[in-house]
């Protein structure tokens, strides 16, 4: 049985109490709750039931069985897909380790032990093994310090390891992060809670979605100490807690919001409780606040119970919805908030309305929920953000400069491990030996930064013959692919891309959409030879031929939950197959990984991330049941611009959005491309479309305008991007 990380179990820390009776759970109304949930679960998972449930059979103490009945109980989609129990159980005996074996174990209280130290999972990165590797290197950094300090300290001990470093939206794994000494500040944070927990300190990461000032987000770090919870920017140590350059920014904010792990408990200002987590609002501790509320009504004034009203800020040209809180039985939904302009936008099924208000000047909202015609709709809409506040003190001058001097020497000592890294010169040398282009193997290696020593062994190991397609599949993948995978996945599709199917190796689309083991947002994972293998030759030679058998497997064996993988991180395409269980975006990578494991190009469709395969030279679109299919007829839209300072860009300037479920979906194309740079028409599905330009004037006002139109099958539509000017 695979899993991304296999960790053999034996028990050391058993001693520690092992032979204890106590309940790690002594809430007896929250353990039932557990329980319950946990024996959902085991229905569930029940293709992976060995993979994940052996674990029990095994000589447990209550503490441990209680610890991994709650992880069970609430773990996502792709934690019971991609793990095994023993990997739980590993993780679960270090945090049980660090309750014992630090001063302040025994003052944490059960609640936030549950929901912020004995869970690996921080958001939506890869699991790894960091919690077990890294244990004694933390635990003997905080030694006889308090906890306050002791977190400070794990910060120190992070920015040692990584500095920030903007990347794509994959987060890595915390020992991934490690090896690159960089990362974003999604990929900083989670490391950063990850080495707090282990320490049993309980963390989380925070995060505004959005900025009401910038086109940008950011994400940092809450710690709890001594009954309180203090923040900190992650990898960016400061003297005190409750500091960060984002502190100003974040009083600003209309936003700052935590996923808590598991079923809800405490006191904590909870949005939403989706039983298995619950969305965390925040802000409270940073921004003035105010909590609004709408009433959703139909055309006959009668309030909906279960809208879904979305509370949606203007960032990236977008109205991107900070949170979306379902009305209860009078109609009413609620949202504390910043002092800001949001647009409200309430959705039951096709129906829907929106208005635009004025945080400081609303205490109630009535939106009429109806089936709208807004085939030539424009609105200009003036938006302000929060104002700018008198800033806060900071620490004194003699604590500044001492932490300042530990920043240096933590830069020195993350310098000298990226200095061990390999030089060009090297790589050339490596290359000649192994007659491959010096140019393109330097490049890969430089990419690579701290995981070279992978892609050194990939080179040398593979046939002579192969290694034009190992440059080729190199040159391909992202720069973070390089940098966190494994030698046996690059080797699987390298040694497993043999012409199979239609398109053969030479041919253009044979590099990007059959080679490629990069389809979307997810970790790279050993699919191609698994698929090879499984499925029988009969069906493979048939799903050659006709690629919708792919379809009808996966419509047949797989069943959709889409809300049971609320981390939204992708499962792994042999997860979704074992698991026989998936949501719409990993069963769309799955299909793409089998029709590439069998020769057939294929890919995700850019804008829309409609699945598709290449056959009769076209791209055929790919709806699973359940999926609307819209018509086969494509519509096509031109855009063009007269405006040239600023030449608008999309993302930043302006998106397209499609309607689907009462609400209008941004189509993702790439950030900052120049309207003069979609230099094709787009092909697009018939049906109804918002356009959004937005002209920032400065980080308080906002001169945004949203024009809705219709697309007919097979008409070709110029669309004119204007940005409105300050008059």
């Amino acid at each position: 049985m695979k899993s991304i990380c296999r960790i053999l179990i034996v028990s050391p820390l058993f001693f520690l109490f092992g032979c204890s009776g106590e309940h790690l759970i002594t809430n007896e109304v929250y353990r039932n709750r557990v329980d319950s949930c946990f024996k959902q679960t085991e229905i569930l998972a029940k293709y992976r039931q060995k993979a994940l449930f052996s674990v029990f059979e095994s000589d447990l103490s209550l503490m441990q069985s209680e610890a991994l009945k709650f992880l069970f109980a609430f773990m996502p989609l792709n934690d019971l897909a991609d793990y095994t129990g023993s990997f739980f159980l590993a993780n679960a005996d270090r945090s049980l380790a660090a309750r014992e074996e630090t001063s302040w174990g025994s003052s944490i209280p059960e609640d936030l032990f549950l929901h912020y130290v004995l869970p690996v999972r921080v958001n939506n990165e890869n699991l790894d093994s960091f919690r077990i590797v890294y244990y004694d290197e933390i635990m003997s950094r905080i030694k006889n310090k308090t906890i306050a300090d002791a977190a400070l300290e794990i910060n120190h001990w992070c920015h040692e390891k990584v500095t920030y470093q903007p990347s794509d939206s994959r987060t890595s794994a915390p020992m991934s992060t490690i090896l690159s000494a960089r990362g974003r500040c999604g990929e900083e944070s989670t490391f950063t809670v990850a080495a707090l927990r282990v320490a049993g300190i309980p963390a989380r990461q925070v995060s505004t979605p959005r900025w009401a000032h910038s086109d940008d987000n950011h994400a940092w770090v809450e710690f709890w100490a001594d009954g309180a919870w203090y923040y900190m920017g992650a990898c960016e140590p400061e003297a005190v807690p409750d500091r960060g350059w984002f502190t100003e920014p974040a009083r600003r904010a209309m936003l700052v919001n935590t996923k808590s792990f598991g079923a809800s408990s405490g006191s904590e200002n909870v949005m939403n409780s989706f039983g298995k987590y619950s969305e965390v609002n925040n802000l409270s501790k940073y921004a003035v606040t105010k909590r609004i509320y709408v009433k959703a009504v139909n055309s006959s004034g009668i309030p909906l119970k279960r809208a879904a009203i979305e509370y949606q800020l203007y960032n990236y040209a977008e109205f991107y919805p900070l949170a979306t809180v379902l009305t209860d039985h009078n109609g009413i939904s609620s949202f504390e908030t910043g002092l800001g302009d949001l647009l409200i936008w309430g959705r039951k099924d096709d129906d829907f309305g929106f208005k635009k208000i004025s945080v400081l000047e609303t205490d109630t909202v009535e939106l009429e929920l109806k089936k709208h015609s807004l085939d030539s709709l424009t609105i200009d809409l003036d938006l302000s953000v929060p104002v700018k506040r008198a800033p806060q003190a900071g620490p004194s001058k003699s604590l500044s400069e001492a932490n300042d001097a530990k920043i240096k020497n933590e830069n020195s000592i993350r310098q000298e491990f990226i200095d061990t890294w390999i030089k060009r010169s090297e790589a050339v040398n490596l290359a000649s030996g192994l007659a491959m282009d010096t140019v393109l193997v330097a490049d890969a290696l430089a990419r690579s930064m701290g995981n070279y020593r992978t892609i050194i062994s990939l080179l040398k190991n593979v046939p002579d013959t192969l290694r034009s397609r190992t440059i080729s599949m190199l040159k391909v993948v992202a720069d973070k692919d390089l940098r966190d995978t494994r030698e046996l996945v690059f080797s699987d599709h390298i040694l497993n891309s043999d012409n199979l199917g239609i398109c053969q190796e030479g041919d253009p689309l044979f590099i990007p959409y059959v080679l490629n083991p990069r389809i979307s947002n997810e970790i790279l994972s050993p699919w191609r030879r698994y698929f090879q293998t499984i499925l029988p030759a009969d069906f493979i030679n048939d799903a050659i031929a006709d690629p919708e058998k792919i379809v009808t497997l996966l419509d047949t064996s797989i069943t959709i939950a889409d809300m049971e993988n609320y981390a939204k991180t992708p499962v792994t395409p042999s997860g979704v197959w074992e698991l026989k269980l998936s949501d719409v975006k990993s069963i769309t990578i799955c299909f793409v990984a089998i029709c590439r494991s069998l020769g057939i190009a294929s890919r995700l469709e850019p804008g829309s991330n409609v699945p598709q395969y290449w056959i009769n030279d076209n791209w055929h679109d790919v709806y699973f049941t359940g999926q609307d299919k819209p018509s086969t007829h494509k519509g096509y839209i031109r855009f063009t611009s007269k405006d040239k300072n600023p030449v608008p860009e999309y993302y930043i300037h302006f998106t397209l959005a499609r309607f689907e479920n009462g609400r209008y979906n941004t189509l993702e194309y790439n950030e900052n491309t120049k309207v003069n740079d979609f230099k094709d028409e787009l092909q697009l599905s018939p049906g109804n479309y918002m356009l959004v330009t937005g002209n920032r004037l400065n980080d308080s006002k906002i001169l945004a305008n949203i024009s809705f139109f219709k697309l007919a099958g097979e008409e070709h539509k110029t669309i004119a991007i204007k940005l409105r000017r300050d008059q």
